[in-house]
């Protein structure tokens, strides 16, 4: 549970040239969606995480890896291609619950 460790702080955001917050919303999506309590809502997660990040203006990662060592807790960017597993089975399957109505996207 290496992800778990995300303290939130910033550090990967503010030493990305692209300001990209794809370590830190890959690994809040990632820890909570290996555990088998965070699995209902996996597809959601990974939907709105990713739609927030983009809402925020903040960049997708172009393998720059200077967020993962910026970040304190050593978290690898390993995650960030889990997050765009997560994403793009979501986007694929379409989640249960988004939120948005009927089980929709939109």
């Amino acid at each position: 549970m290496d992800a778990a460790a995300c303290i939130g702080c910033g550090a990967c955001v503010a030493a990305c040239p692209n300001a990209s917050a794809m370590l830190f919303t890959s690994a809040k999506v990632a820890h909570l969606g290996l555990l088998p309590q965070g699995q209902p809502e996996r597809d959601t997660r990974a939907l709105k995480m990713v739609a927030q990040m983009d809402e925020e203006g903040f960049g997708s990662c172009t393998n720059h890896f200077e967020c993962e060592a910026a970040c304190p807790k050593e978290i690898s960017v390993e995650w960030i291609a889990r997050l765009y597993r997560d994403y793009m089975r979501a986007t694929l399957t379409g989640p249960a619950d988004t939120g948005r109505g009927e089980g929709g996207v939109g």
